[in-house]
């Protein structure tokens, strides 16, 4: 089979700290406070009254018509957001869409509160009755309630909008998620199954019902957040019709990546340092050759502690072993997008030759010591991805 060289560019990002990995950059660096106060978490999430939160977009800032809003709920606006600030760029080659342009999509579970139980029942009672059916579902039923409960409504949107008509996946629900559409969008790519791809993740929105469902996984206190986080992966040397990116313009590619799976916490860290190992094995280097790690923002304790262990494995023996970072201290925890935003954090850190490091309470910039990174997503179900991106020239 024919294979082509993948470039990794468009970066389009939405979190708390503003829309794209040099604003994020930016906030982590100058230690900005992009935390937002939240009313409905007064109680249902303990301790918090504050989270990282965006703007919900509207029409106008989305680019369409405003019945798009009412068969959509915030997750769906938040990818389709990410996707134009991705496809935001000159279209140098040609128009953006059509059957050679792929959607690959890492999305959470929907966290819409359901019918309640009362209005069930009320429809029940008036089954007999369709003029009184009519009317109850008029004042207890959202217009196209089905439709915004559907996770396939923001790949719908995004296609329908760009008109992106080739192959395509979604998945779902967990952090790694955004990964796995990463590695089969690039991959699809590379085997021509699409001349360019566009690769993106939303996290769930901040929510009452949210804490429900981290709190039955093992939630450690983490701090959520919403955002989406977008790329392209197109053909190298200008291969892909519509380009949004010229020859010239800075990207990475997906050196390597390593897929795995941990049943439980005794086999987890296993896991996770299986995936690592494959990643760089496939990328052609080995831990001395990786200039910066991003892990998941883990928000379970037997999550966070595999991964930490994992690493450990990892560099062991390491001369000069990067130290890991995440960005969770200006966007919270993103789910699914976690990974996929650092993966623009890592391109825009190895398009400058430059990394991040934690220092105490404070972020530092450093020189890049090696023209890779590794970014790694860590399902709660055991679910684990890493990828190595390396930089490529102008």
């Amino acid at each position: 089979m024919t294979r082509h060289h993948v470039r990794l560019t468009a970066p389009g990002l939405y979190t708390a700290a503003g829309t794209g990995p040099g604003d994020l950059w930016e906030a982590l660096v100058a230690g900005k406070e992009t935390r937002g106060p939240v009313e409905a978490l007064a109680g249902p999430w303990p301790e918090f009254d504050t989270a990282f939160l965006v703007d919900d977009p509207d029409a106008a800032t989305l680019g369409v018509h405003r019945r798009v809003l009412r068969t959509s709920e915030k997750q769906a606006r938040m990818a389709l957001y990410g996707a134009r600030l991705a496809l935001a760029g000159p279209t140098e080659r040609g128009p953006v869409g059509g059957p050679g342009w792929g959607l690959y999509l890492g999305l959470p579970t929907v966290d819409e509160e359901l019918l309640r139980f009362s209005a069930l029942d009320r429809l029940h009672q008036a089954a007999g009755s369709p003029a009184e059916v009519a009317a109850l579902y008029g004042r207890e039923v959202p217009p196209f309630s089905g439709l915004s409960h559907l996770n396939s409504t923001a790949a719908a949107h995004i296609s329908a909008v760009f008109g992106l008509t080739g192959a395509m996946a979604a998945y779902s629900p967990f952090s790694d998620a955004g990964l796995q559409a990463l590695v089969d969008g690039a991959l699809s790519v590379a085997e021509g199954e699409n001349e360019a791809a566009l690769v993106g993740a939303v996290s769930p929105k901040v929510h009452p019902l949210l804490f429900a469902q981290y709190e039955e996984l093992g939630w450690n206190g983490a701090v959520p957040g919403e955002g989406a986080a977008f790329l392209l992966a197109e053909r190298a040397g200008g291969g892909a019709v519509g380009s949004v990116a010229g020859e010239d313009a800075p990207g990475a590619r997906l050196a390597g990546y390593g897929r795995a799976f941990g049943a439980g916490p005794e086999d987890r860290a296993e896991a996770i340092a299986e995936a690592v190992h494959a990643a760089l094995e496939t990328a052609g280097t080995d831990a001395g050759g990786i200039g910066w790690v991003l892990p998941d923002a883990a928000w379970t304790a037997d999550t966070a502690r595999a991964q930490d262990a994992a690493l450990d494995r990892v560099f062991a023996g390491t001369a000069d072993r990067p130290a890991a970072f995440t960005a969770e201290r200006a966007t919270g925890v993103l789910g699914p997008a976690h990974p996929l935003a650092h993966t623009l954090l890592a391109l825009h850190g190895l398009a400058t030759g430059r990394r991040l490091a934690a220092d105490g309470d404070a972020v530092r910039e450093e020189a890049l010591p090696a023209p890779r990174a590794l970014v790694l997503a860590c399902g709660a179900r055991g679910q684990v991805c890493a990828v190595v991106l390396e930089g490529v020239g102008k």
